[in-house]
């Protein structure tokens, strides 16, 4: 009983971190030019530092929810790189 409780505490604690993580992406790719630009990228790299602890617990624990850790690491991964700004065509080759 107390092994199932345990496994929907850490689900729903990794849900949470991974909404707040997604949610980081995107509130340091929009806040890039303001002047709390420094505030947003410190709350990315928080929350991509619990995504990885987040993963690591659930491999060693052998939940099943380390994929879906493993997911939201490659999406901030991608999303903390991709540029969306104007670059000429030019620039890109």
């Amino acid at each position: 009983m107390w092994a199932n409780n345990q496994d929907s505490v850490l689900f729903c604690i990794a849900l949470a971190v991974q909404a707040a993580a997604i949610l980081s992406v995107v509130i340091a790719r929009l806040g890039q030019r303001a002047e709390n630009e420094v505030r947003y990228e410190r709350f990315f790299f928080a929350c991509l530092t619990l995504v990885a602890a987040i993963c690591l617990i659930a491999t060693w624990t052998g939940t099943g929810s380390w994929m879906m850790s493993g997911f939201t690491l490659a999406t901030m991964a991608v999303g903390a790189t991709i540029d969306v700004g104007n670059t000429p065509a030019d620039a890109i080759l």
